[in-house]
């Protein structure tokens, strides 16, 4: 196959995570992937160490139409089969050239976001007449998206993001040190630190949590636009000596292996990859009930599921974790991941739904 993904991250997320992964793991098994992205992307950076075609294109804006004769050509020197749009602001411009040039196109949908009024009537029009298919990286996502669009079941399929298992080894907490883990308790999220993303519920959270245990201390993983704003947050709430806040990391099964669990405040997610990498290092998550993660951890066996939004509720859960077993609850989100995310699973299930529709 011949693939051209688009994917406008601008900096590192799960959604770019997944691009990467996919890429090479298709690439390793003789697939063509080229990927357009964003200038000065992470993508843009890491691929090309791998040997994958990658082209920079601004859009600009979700409607600049002078770019379709670029990606026309694009499309036509890389005899690509199947176009794939991983992000909205390519949603248009890669689905009418698709058009135009007659290719398959399907598009992702990783992020749960829901249109109303006219926005969602226009999308209607996307997803009837411009594209061939959708992944939903989640089965929420997929309920959804027929609910809003009264799509047929047979036109999306759900294709979980993929762990690359080798990375995270199943192994227990290391010896303590003095930077990451220096209590008997270490809690951690880890994620973009942006409006959307829960983490003002979290820190509000841990007041609670230290009122049942004193010997907890927090990690903050990640970097964005409202870090300062959190910071200032936990200092109003006298919590500045528990709370670590690490900035942007790369060695995060390194950082895994010192925590003993992971939360996933976002009120509303796909299918978070920091949580699936933490349940791949056999570390139990508190998610909400807002996230794809709610088709995929059995509550109070592999993982707590709290309402969205709730500080209380959320403390709760990380309270009960931490009072259970929870070296036995992360033992089986580990297998969870096993049976159902391992890369290459994802991946095949992937190709198979690609090749169908090419061949359709």
């Amino acid at each position: 196959m011949k693939i051209m993904i688009f994917d406008a991250t601008p900096n590192w997320s799960g959604g770019a995570n997944r691009v990467f992964l996919f890429s090479k793991e298709l690439k390793k098994r003789g697939h063509t992937v080229v990927v357009c992205c964003l200038p000065f992307s992470g993508l843009s950076q890491r691929l090309p160490e791998e040997g994958i075609t990658t082209y920079t294109i601004e859009p600009k804006a979700d409607l600049n139409f002078l770019i379709i004769p670029r990606l026309i050509q694009l499309i036509a020197k890389e005899q690509i089969e199947l176009i794939e749009i991983c992000s909205p602001k390519f949603y248009w411009l890669a689905s009418l050239a698709g058009k135009v040039t007659g290719k398959k196109v399907i598009l992702t949908r990783n992020v749960p976001y829901r249109k109303k009024g006219m926005k969602k009537q226009i999308n209607r029009i996307l997803y009837s007449h411009l594209i061939d298919g959708v992944i939903a990286v989640s089965d929420k996502i997929k309920r959804e998206l027929i609910e809003d669009f009264s799509l047929s079941d047979n036109k999306i399929g759900v294709v979980y993001d993929g762990i690359d298992l080798r990375l995270y080894p199943d192994k227990e907490n290391k010896e303590a040190d003095s930077t990451l883990h220096p209590s008997p308790f270490v809690v951690a999220v880890i994620s973009r630190l942006d409006k959307n993303k829960g983490l003002e519920c979290f820190i509000k959270a841990i007041p609670h949590i230290l009122e049942k245990s004193k010997s907890v201390k927090f990690l903050i993983v990640g970097t964005g636009g409202i870090e300062t704003q959190l910071q200032e947050l936990t200092s109003s709430l006298n919590i500045s000596e528990k709370v670590l806040f690490t900035g942007f990391r790369k060695d995060i099964p390194e950082i895994l292996a010192e925590v003993d669990i992971t939360v996933m405040p976002s009120p509303a997610e796909g299918m978070s990859m920091s949580a699936l990498e933490s349940m791949a290092s056999s570390r139990p998550v508190v998610a909400t009930s807002g996230s794809g993660l709610v088709d995929v951890i059995v509550n109070n066996i592999s993982g707590i599921i709290v309402k969205p939004d709730d500080s209380k509720e959320l403390a709760e859960g990380v309270v009960q974790l931490l009072c259970s077993d929870y070296r036995k609850t992360g033992k089986t989100a580990r297998k969870i991941v096993e049976e159902k995310f391992s890369l290459q699973h994802v991946v095949s299930q992937y190709v198979q739904l690609a090749e169908e529709l090419i061949n359709h």
